[in-house]
């Protein structure tokens, strides 16, 4: 069974296609969620981890192209752009990052019936690969605490960049799957997790260390090229903002 995140500042379009996609009949989408901007999406993803990504390209904080850039950071690997305009300079871009499809609005329900079927074979596809893959040969399991202790030291050295799951498989030499599933099974974690809690744990020492360095300097010195979803991801690890934070450890310096 298959997921679908709708993405649009719209409520009327998200729920016009969210309607579309039930009425296609095909019930291997069995889940379907729905977000207003692009901050709130990439923090559904992180749970909801949907198969196919619907977006709008013009949103407010973040638009359809930045999104599906970050959302490849977190698996997430079909997406379909929704535009008003047939812009061309958007499609060219959306070709680089490789978007499966392109709609223009008001969406065809035909059409948006004809991605759906190709995302569904795209998606069973890659599945056959897979399991091809496995039979083919036995696969070795890797040493489990040493590849958690790589893992670690790759996050470590490199949290402050734009990292992926795909990059620290690779740099471990394994399949993103194993990754997640290793993570989960051994540390009760997941990659996105452990990269946002190594992130704060640092924002939260600049915080302290650098009085006199701006929110937003420390949002980006620490990986966040958007700052709300900073103020965001910290407010939800620390329990809040981090000018409190940063207040309240100035007054306990002060007290000592």
């Amino acid at each position: 069974m298959y997921k679908i995140l709708v993405v649009d500042d719209e409520p009327l379009i998200r729920t016009g296609v969210k309607h579309m996609i039930v009425n296609h009949g095909n019930k291997l989408f069995s889940e379907i969620e729905e977000a207003s901007d692009g901050i709130d999406a990439l923090d559904i993803i992180e749970n909801f981890q949907p198969h196919l990504l619907i977006t709008d390209i013009q949103m407010p904080e973040m638009n359809g192209l930045e999104l599906i850039h970050e959302a490849k950071k977190k698996n997430v690997n079909h997406f379909v752009i929704l535009s008003g305009y047939d812009e061309f300079d958007y499609a060219q871009k959306a070709i680089r990052l490789q978007v499966d499809d392109y709609l223009l609005k008001p969406i065809n329900q035909t059409r948006l019936s004809e991605i759906l079927s190709q995302t569904v074979s795209r998606l069973e596809n890659k599945e056959r690969l897979l399991n091809y893959n496995h039979s083919l040969k036995e696969i070795k399991e890797p040493d489990e605490k040493e590849s958690v202790r790589k893992f670690k030291t790759f996050v470590r050295e490199n949290y402050m960049n734009d990292i992926s799951l795909s990059e620290v498989a690779e740099y471990m030499n394994l399949h993103p799957n194993y990754v997640c599933n290793l993570l989960k099974k051994e540390i009760d974690t997941t990659f996105v997790h452990y990269v946002h809690e190594t992130r704060i744990k640092h924002a939260k020492q600049l915080l302290i260390d650098e009085c006199n360095l701006q929110l937003s300097a420390i949002a980006t010195r620490v990986g966040y090229e958007n700052s709300r979803h900073f103020y965001k991801k910290f407010k939800q690890f620390v329990g809040q903002t981090p000018g409190n934070y940063r207040s309240e450890m100035k007054r306990k310096g002060e007290q000592i």
